[in-house]
């Protein structure tokens, strides 16, 4: 939950918009809202291994990162300990320590990337496991292009292979 101190200072606050809850907010659900919201989500889609992210794919989405350059292909994002390899002439620094960041930002609720399916899985299950079908994005640009999908936009997904 927010500070009433921080969100003043953020802009104007307004209630939560489930019934009867005490709670303000900058804008949106309060928190604990918003994770119950997430949690319902969360269980309508089923495991990360249910919806075709097993194993094979944890794998394909590091050469994914590794071929981006650990780079978001819409808006150049990338991880800090990537920037600071690069600006002092390192390369790209251990995939190891990469992937531990990202799954710090992650936990935490920072910016992050993901191994995006140009071509959605419901739409082309044939290229679940495809590289040329994966494209890393910062989460903010992968939830754009989602929202955009489910709204019945294409994403910027092209044609892969052919298809």
């Amino acid at each position: 939950m927010i500070s009433r101190a921080t969100a003043a200072h953020a802009g104007v606050l307004h209630p939560c918009p489930f019934p009867r809850c005490p709670e303000l907010t900058i804008r949106g659900p309060c928190e604990s809202h918003r994770r119950e919201r997430q949690r319902e989500h969360d269980e309508r889609r089923g495991t990360a291994t249910e919806r075709g992210y097993d194993r094979d794919h944890r794998r394909l989405r590091v050469l994914c990162f590794e071929r981006d350059s650990w780079q978001c292909v819409d808006c150049n994002w990338e991880p800090e300990i990537v920037k600071v390899f690069r600006e002092v002439g390192l390369g790209n620094p251990p995939t190891d320590r990469v992937l531990a960041e990202l799954r710090d930002s992650f936990n935490r609720g920072d910016r992050h990337l993901h191994a995006d399916h140009e071509i959605p899985i419901a739409q082309r299950p044939d290229l679940r496991l495809a590289l040329d079908n994966m494209r890393t994005r910062c989460d903010a640009c992968h939830r754009s292009k989602t929202i955009r999908e489910s709204r019945g936009g294409t994403g910027r997904a092209g044609q892969i292979g052919g298809a």
